[in-house]
Parts: C-alpha cells; structure tokens; sequence
C-alpha cells in the first residue's frame, strides 16, 4: 500500500511541478513573444492559466489525499499534506482575489495595447500582474520541499 501511495503521490507531485514550470517559464515568455500585440498573449495566457487552475486543485487535492494515507500509517512527514494545502489557498485567493480583479481591469481597458501605461487601470492591473507572478512562484518554491519529503 506505501508503494501505491508513493507512486500516486510521486506521479501528481511530478505532474504538476512540470506543469508550472512548463506553463510559467516556457508557455508564457514563448506566447508574448510569438504573438503580435500584448492583448492577444493576454488572453491566450490568461485562457492557459484558467486550465492550470483546474489542474492545480485536482493534483493538489490529489496529493492530500495520499499524502493523508503516507502520514497516517506510514509515518511521513506533516508537511506532505500542509504544503498542498498551503498551494490550495493561495491558488484560491490568486484566482479570487488578484486574477478576477485583472479581468475586470482588463475588460474595462478593452484593448491593453491601446491604454496608456500612466492609466489608473492599467497600473493597477500590472500591479496585481506583479503579484500574481509572486503567488504563482511562491506555489512552485512550496513544492520543491515535497521532493524532499517524498524521497528522504
């Protein structure tokens, strides 16, 4: 039973490191790069990041559950449950209280590219930006202590 729950739980924890990686450090800069105007990537971004929310929840929920069973009968440590729970939150606040505040930003700037950047709108929506960056960041470096957990 350990071994399933390790594989289950190693296999989730992989799944969704990658992924942010993937989506913060490669999808992301290659979009803004490729695409003609900042509103375009904005959007294309924004619609990629909506479904990496959805994987958040899964695979964090996911590593709960199993990080449970590794706790509960195989004595791992706290944290592989904490720490999932820790991503959960402040996915939630992330996308409740920064994410849905910059799309109402945005919509009320229409086209990005044509708002002046001294803007009211446009500087808070880059400030907002600035932290959604650190939340999503702050959830990757909450991971990394997990590898060590899993593998000690």
């Amino acid at each position: 039973m350990e071994t399933l729950l390790f594989y289950i739980y190693d296999i989730v924890l992989a799944v969704y490191f990658g992924s942010s990686v993937f989506t913060g450090f490669i999808a992301a800069p290659v979009i803004f790069k490729t695409l003609k105007t900042r509103n375009e990537a904005g959007n294309l971004v924004g619609l990629l990041l909506e479904k990496f929310t959805l994987l958040t929840y899964v695979t964090q929920i996911i590593l709960i559950a199993s990080g449970a069973g590794l706790f509960f009968y195989f004595n791992y440590p706290a944290a592989v449950i904490m720490l999932p729970v820790f991503i959960i939150v402040i996915n939630f606040i992330s996308n409740n209280a920064v994410s849905s505040r910059m799309k109402k930003l945005k919509d009320n700037m229409g086209n990005i590219d044509d708002t002046p950047k001294e803007d009211r709108n446009r500087v808070m929506f880059n400030s907002l930006h600035k932290w959604s960056v650190k939340l999503f960041v702050l959830n990757q470096l909450l991971t990394l202590p997990l590898f060590y957990f899993i593998f000690r």
